[in-house]
């Protein structure tokens, strides 16, 4: 779990710095020290993501391959996303976050944007994410075991990522296939839970 979290904390760091970096060029200021911050950040991510148990290749029980799989699942959200002011629309700053969540999200599956309802929706083609949802439909006192809560508190992170960037209003989903949502979530909260 400290693996997991040095890799969040780096991948932090690793945006602030970027954005440090991108604003010393712009006002003219020095370099030197953001970028030496952005390539430490980075490379201190890239190989807490690599320690990450996932990456492990050791053959493990279900219930243990469910966990690490929710471990590298929980990386993949609670992201923050960047909605720029200067000179653009907001269906511009929603495509741009749109992009971003299917970026981070692209283990998980394919994102999609509904501007009439302002819902993002995670499509799950991973195959392990769609074990766990199907155990979880079938026996959802497993939630617990499964790590299915810090799955849904990283989401909740990132729905309030999304209200940071685009205002109030905006709904993010969970589905597999066409069925209806297991999660739901609004503004950082949690509007539907299939497994609570």
């Amino acid at each position: 779990m400290m693996i997991l979290g040095f890799a969040i904390m780096g991948g932090l760091i690793t945006i602030i710095a970027g954005f440090s970096l991108v604003n010393a060029i712009q006002s003219g200021g020095s370099k030197v020290g953001v970028s030496i911050l952005l390539t430490v950040a980075l490379l201190g991510t890239v190989l807490a993501i690599w320690k990450l148990p996932y990456w492990s290749h050791q053959a493990a029980t279900p219930a243990t391959h469910t966990a690490k799989q929710q471990s590298q699942i929980s990386s993949q959200s609670g992201q923050v996303f960047s909605a720029s002011s200067s000179g653009v629309t907001q269906a511009d700053n929603e495509k741009s976050v749109q992009q971003q969540l299917a970026k981070a999200l692209t283990k998980l599956g394919d994102v999609t944007f509904d501007r009439a309802s302002k819902t993002y929706t995670l499509t799950v083609t991973n195959q392990d994410l769609k074990q766990t949802i199907q155990a979880l439909t079938k026996k959802p006192s497993l939630a617990k075991q499964a790590k299915w809560p810090r799955f849904v508190e990283n989401f909740t992170k990132t729905s309030g990522s999304l209200e940071k960037s685009l205002g109030k209003g905006y709904s993010l989903s969970v589905r597999v296939g066409h069925q209806s949502p297991v999660l739901v979530f609004k503004d950082g909260y949690v509007v539907k839970n299939q497994f609570e």
